[in-house]
């Protein structure tokens, strides 16, 4: 299993002489490697993912033979990557779904959440993944085919611009640097890994623009967005449409990449794929610790619709610039 976000070229392009790894070598090959950024606030000890780099974790080679040998192997390399990882504050990292297990990890101390994803089987018969998707989100994609023409980008121009977008319509920061996505869009058409393609009207109006990236396993969809006052249009949703038709011309499987927000939860299990749970797998140092326990008490409250106390001790000032740091990385909450 190489996925495209362990790939050298990827890591070069979401943090260009910021990425480094561990690596276990037999024979003078490597035999497994954990790539991560370290990264540094207010003399805290970071070790994360690169900029949009949602699945990471061990890249492993467990050998042949039974499935109990390989786990086995599996077992001693993680071992031996972990022992290696330099001293931080914080590790944190989302494995991609197919890393054979979490628990080495697990017994090395290190919290183990299950995340949620919606994966497309069988891109080879689109016409049974049309069937899949949901009555109303069909008649989305089929008004929208009707008003909106699909152009095949170039650059991240466009992409970037439908991103600011989206998320100044939520008054949100966008969680990485415009010029990491540039990067990553160049990296990925230079090599015909991705595509990024954009819905616009008869007038010439951009209504939204989407990006996806795919290895030798599955495409994955990383980002988007969409000019607020032309929402209404279904050009989202007709661009995913067209963007999982374009990963079947390279890979049978398409992964939505997860979010546990339910508003996006819910438009993703529209296109009607499988649940598959993947795993974040988090460290931190005794000091750490009461920072990152207020920080997920806050993504829950958030979640739930609930207020923010006060905090005149200053930490919440703190765990904002950490959990910026964790946000702009593959690392989710």
């Amino acid at each position: 299993m190489l996925s495209v976000f362990h790939e050298p070229w990827w890591l070069d392009a979401a943090a260009p002489g910021g990425w480094d790894e561990v690596r276990v070598a037999e024979n003078g090959r490597a035999v497994a490697r954990l790539p991560f950024v370290r990264q540094r606030f207010h003399g805290l000890r970071l070790l994360l993912a690169p900029p949009m780099t949602t699945r990471l974790g061990p890249l492993t080679d467990p050998g042949e033979g039974r499935y109990e040998t390989r786990l086995r192997r599996f077992d001693h390399l993680a071992d031996e990557l972990i022992d290696q990882l330099p001293r931080a504050d914080l590790f944190r990292q989302t494995m991609h779904p197919d890393v054979v297990s979490w628990l080495p990890f697990h017994r090395r101390g290190f919290r183990v959440e299950p995340q949620l994803s919606y994966v497309i089987d069988g891109l080879a018969d689109l016409d049974e993944v049309w069937n899949g998707i949901s009555g109303r989100t069909r008649r989305v994609i089929k008004s929208a085919g009707r008003t909106l023409a699909i152009e095949r980008d170039t650059t991240a121009d466009r992409l970037a611009h439908m991103v600011r977008s989206t998320f100044g319509r939520q008054r949100l920061e966008v969680p990485y640097d415009p010029v990491v996505l540039e990067r990553i869009v160049a990296a990925c058409l230079a090599r015909d890994r991705g595509t990024v393609l954009t819905a616009v009207d008869a007038s010439g109006n951009v209504h939204a623009s989407l990006f996806c990236a795919w290895d030798d396993q599955r495409a994955w969809y990383l980002g988007g967005g969409g000019d607020p006052r032309l929402r209404s249009s279904g050009a989202g949703s007709l661009l995913m449409w067209e963007l999982i038709k374009e990963s079947a011309k390279h890979v049978d499987r398409f992964d939505f990449e997860g979010s546990m927000l339910p508003a996006v939860e819910r438009y993703f299990r529209n296109f009607g794929g499988r649940q598959q749970t993947y795993f974040a797998v988090t460290r931190t140092s005794r000091r750490f610790a009461p920072l990152w326990a207020l920080r997920q008490q806050q993504e829950r409250a958030a979640a739930g619709g609930g207020g923010e106390d006060g905090d005149p001790t200053g930490a919440r000032r703190l765990l904002v610039r950490a959990a910026g740091a964790i946000r702009r990385s593959g690392g989710k909450g």
